[in-house]
């Protein structure tokens, strides 16, 4: 898709609003190129104490170098100075209901690590970079939520996150060569490359502030699931989802955008 100037504007201040904003990464509804397989069911082993009411999971709360429906691409190493200094003090809830009684998990740890793309569900060859989170989902926590882990009914998951480095990459290098420099050093990487060309731009998000991680419904980064279930192929509904707070604004943000440069 061809970019231009007035395009180009709002893309500027979309970056802009991107850094000021916090990113509720859930509820999108967002088609993929490529369809989902299977998660690999051997490799991670659920482990369940009923009688203690203790599930242990590892999730994928974040899959990396794959566009997402906010236009982002999560680069390989985004989460990992949050980390290192917060550790297990990113809680593990649901929804994004920031409340004690939104809790459903102990986190254990926070990493990332290298997974297979078919490992996560898409069809494609070779490997990226995940965010991990090991839980234990407690009964006591979330009785509803703990029986739907339990069932292995839970396989999308989101992150909140503050932008700490972000830029815009655009497939034009005549006009815009700063950008395009930024979109050849990070397409090639990309494991839904298509969608990406086929948008002609996309934010590169060298770094982020991890804020929690949270069970949804829908993800807008849709490889994201609790690893060892299976992963259903992904199905668009006839009626969307409600869209987050955060996208709500940037779509108000771009609306009234557009409407300054048409006058």
């Amino acid at each position: 898709m061809k970019i231009n100037k007035a395009h180009y504007e709002r893309l500027k201040e979309q970056t802009e609003f991107k850094k000021s904003a916090i990113k509720y990464a859930d509820c999108i509804s967002f088609m993929p190129t490529e369809e989902k397989g299977e998660a690999n069911k051997a490799k991670y082993p659920y482990e369940n104490d009923e009688e203690k009411g203790v599930l242990k999971r590892t999730i994928v709360l974040n899959t990396y170098n794959w566009l997402d429906s906010h236009g982002d691409v999560h680069l390989t190493g985004t989460f990992g100075k949050s980390i290192s200094e917060r550790g297990n003090k990113i809680p593990h809830l649901h929804d994004h209901v920031f409340q004690l009684e939104a809790r459903v998990g102990k986190p254990i740890a926070f990493y990332e690590k290298e997974i297979s793309w078919r490992e996560l569900g898409a069809s494609k060859t070779g490997m990226t970079t995940a965010l991990f989170m090991e839980s234990e989902v407690r009964r006591s926590y979330n009785e509803k939520v703990y029986n739907d882990y339990l069932k292995n009914e839970i396989d999308q998951h989101s992150v909140a996150m503050r932008y700490v480095k972000v830029e815009l990459a655009i497939n034009d290098g005549d006009e815009y060569p700063k950008e395009k420099a930024v979109w050849d050093k990070v397409i090639g990487l990309l494991g839904n490359r298509k969608q990406a060309e086929e948008q002609g731009f996309f934010w590169a998000v060298s770094e982020a502030a991890l804020i929690e991680g949270s069970a949804v419904l829908l993800g807008s980064n849709e490889l994201t699931p609790t690893l060892g279930g299976k992963a259903q192929p992904f199905k668009s509904t006839e009626q969307e989802p409600e869209p987050s707070v955060d996208t709500q604004r940037m779509v108000q943000l771009i609306n009234e955008l557009s409407t300054k440069i048409k006058n």
